[in-house]
């Protein structure tokens, strides 16, 4: 299930820092029931040792916005984007309650707090897809990231690329736990391949942690009925951070 909220605000432009994922994040966790906050925030869906938060969140989108690279947030130059108001934002989750909880606690709020921001719902919407096929074409709405964790004197970490194969074969490992966690079937593989169309790096940082992802338009095959089940959970690692969130375009 996934919801596209629109947010006003009283001034003309929305103003956050650059890397804005945990302020968006932290909204979210917010506006929950604080047990299901509480839940998701410090435990989340377990396969075997590994938790899973089965949500994952867009970048925001606005009609218009510019970068300020020396601006000044809060006692740090850092760099700063602005959003013309208003602005949307889509979530989503495999888990129906946690995307209903979202919409009924939003719904009912004045105003929400996103920074130094105050901001109101203008509107909020279901967006639902039901035509899954074999062969179709997504783009990304927060871009994907995948790795893999090493040790050699220090713990440091490899992302890999859509060109590297490393890049499908851990989305399909990542998307066949997610797939158990959801249904509770045991598979050995999830059934997808999945090309890069047209790409593009990002660097993006969340809490000065820097991560490497991959924005753009991927063609990917894979079985229908079991797609539609993850669709809403995201693509590859650190969904409930704002990466992975995806749309079928055709």
């Amino acid at each position: 299930m996934r919801l596209k909220i629109t947010f006003s605000a009283y001034r003309e432009y929305v103003k956050l820092p650059i890397h804005y994922n945990k302020i968006v994040q932290s909204m979210l966790y917010k506006s929950l029931p604080e047990e299901l906050s509480n839940f998701l925030h410090n435990l989340g869906f377990y396969y075997n040792n590994r938790p899973f938060k089965l949500f994952t969140f867009s970048r925001i989108f606005s009609e218009k916005f510019y970068i300020d690279k020396s601006s000044k947030i809060g006692f740090k130059n850092t760099a700063s984007i602005s959003y013309k108001s208003p602005i949307h934002l889509y979530i989503s989750s495999s888990v129906n309650y946690i995307v209903e909880n979202w919409g009924q606690f939003l719904i009912k709020k004045s105003d929400v707090r996103l920074y130094k921001n105050i901001v109101y719902i203008e509107s909020m919407e279901s967006v639902s897809f039901e035509a899954f096929k074999e062969e179709m074409t997504v783009r990304t709405l927060s871009p994907i990231t995948v790795y893999r964790t090493f040790e050699n004197g220090r713990k440091y970490y490899r992302y890999y690329a859509p060109i590297e194969k490393e890049f499908e074969e851990l989305i399909k490992e990542n998307l066949r736990k997610k797939y158990h966690i959801i249904t509770g079937k045991d598979i050995k593989e999830f059934p997808i391949s999945i090309s890069p169309i047209n790409t593009k790096k990002v660097l993006l940082k969340y809490e000065n942690f820097p991560i490497e992802a991959y924005d753009g338009t991927f063609k990917i095959k894979t079985d229908p009925e079991m797609f539609k089940v993850i669709y809403d959970a995201g693509f590859g690692a650190k969904n409930s951070q704002g990466f992975g969130m995806i749309e079928v375009i055709e």
